[in-house]
């Protein structure tokens, strides 16, 4: 006998390549967490993190967060791992019958609708629910990830999985949904939908014990700037600018140089910690350039710094934005995908190649030299940087909290809407 779709509680199967430290994964720990048990039944499937990579799964395990381990669907392409896992998301979806599935980033996106695609015959013949694919944009893999070719087949393969496997595309910010459906033209205006990220906010509601303790430990005193990039060591995220601006700050203020160090805290590939710091000793930044590694206390180490800067040659929503900016951390960034719907509009011409903005500062991508001048003046300028930092700190508290992010993706799954209705 054919099964009817049962409307409540809805079935979701979440789909992610893998639960690396980063703005996916921990989004989709709290919606897994934060929506209503009585309104969607939830599961996850998840790959396995890389070789070099800095594991969220412990700490979202020890939360409670459980999840189904498929080995396969790990970031790196492999036509017969990707078959194979493409089997077993078939499998899950057959087991499960979902109301959803919502895939996250590129990998689990391609599998997961592929499965959508095949398994739809077999579930309209059977009588279960029909199956809606809700993918969610956490960057893109358009430019600046792989050459010319392979960047065209991956728009190509997302143009036809949102025109034929796709109820809902999500994108993260206003910025980024104008470059996927407006520039790049994968789906269509009505089925793409901004829903902008959500962090925790709770551990920077209170942040002067945090700031002194990491600046304890750093050996910081009154008087030396602490400037930090925050995140997984990948070649996107462009730390050698990171080291250039750092190098430009000694060239245009030596003073102002001396009395500042530039923290890199992130994880990645052991021989890419050595590349980095080999490339900051070339430049003679010696000990102010500083690899920290992965932490976990962001509750001391954002708090703690005097500047945040984001170098990155693409990007969706950064969360070290978020979290930093939940601190109150004056921004310094390179002009790329959603951050200028973080730091706001542009209050004036720029000037030196800074552009000043509502809550921020932002250069274009790969300019050290601009980088290092919007730099200076939030290290000179402490009441320039003290009143971007508060306007951003209000930003994110108003509409950043995880608690709306739930609100908005539970709405999505029951309405295909995200406004209120």
């Amino acid at each position: 006998m054919a099964q009817s779709p049962d409307k409540h509680p809805l079935r979701v199967l979440c789909l992610i390549a893998r639960l690396n430290v980063g703005g996916p994964a921990r989004q989709v720990g709290w919606l897994m967490a934060g929506l209503d048990k009585e309104r969607f039944s939830q599961t996850l499937a998840a790959g396995r993190v890389q070789g070099g990579e800095d594991d969220l799964g412990p700490e979202l395990a020890a939360d409670g967060l459980t999840w189904i381990d498929l080995p396969g669907l790990g970031r790196a392409i492999n036509p017969l791992k990707d078959l194979a896992v493409l089997i077993k998301v078939l499998g899950l979806l057959t087991k499960q019958r979902p109301h959803i599935l919502a895939t996250h980033a590129s990998k689990a996106g391609l599998v997961g609708r592929s499965a959508a695609l095949i398994y739809w015959p077999w579930a309209r013949l059977r009588g279960w629910p029909r199956l809606k694919c809700v993918h969610t944009f956490h960057g893109h893999t358009f430019h600046g990830y792989f050459g010319p070719l392979t960047g065209r087949v991956f728009l190509g393969l997302e143009r036809l999985l949102a025109r034929a496997a796709t109820w809902r595309i999500v994108t993260i910010s206003p910025r980024q949904y104008d470059e996927i459906v407006g520039q790049f033209k994968v789906g269509r205006a009505g089925q793409a939908v901004v829903v902008p990220l959500g962090i925790d906010l709770t551990p920077f509601a209170a942040t002067s014990e945090g700031r002194a303790r990491f600046r304890a430990e750093m050996g910081a005193g009154g008087d030396e700037f602490l400037v930090g990039a925050v995140g997984r060591l990948a070649a996107i995220k462009n730390y050698d600018l990171f080291w250039q601006t750092a190098a430009q700050l000694k060239q245009q203020e030596p003073d102002l140089f001396a009395r500042t160090r530039f923290l890199l805290i992130g994880g990645g590939p052991a021989e890419e910690i050595q590349r980095l710091r080999r490339a900051a000793d070339d430049l003679g930044l010696a000990e102010h350039a500083v690899i920290l590694g992965n932490r976990d206390d962001r509750q001391d180490f954002f708090p703690g710094l005097d500047a945040l800067m984001i170098t990155s040659d693409n990007e969706g929503t950064p969360v070290s934005i978020l979290e930093g900016g939940a601190c109150g951390l004056p921004v310094v960034s390179t002009e790329v995908g959603g951050v200028p719907d973080l730091l706001g509009e542009a209050t004036g011409e720029a000037t030196g190649g800074v552009t000043t903005r509502q809550r921020g500062l932002t250069a274009p991508k790969g300019d050290a030299v601009a980088l290092a001048r919007g730099l200076a003046r939030v290290l000179i300028d402490r009441q320039e940087a003290a009143a971007l930092g508060g306007t951003l700190k209000q930003f994110v508290w108003d509409n950043y909290a995880k608690e709306r992010l739930v609100e908005d993706i539970g709405r999505l799954y029951e309405t295909g809407r995200v406004e209120v209705s």
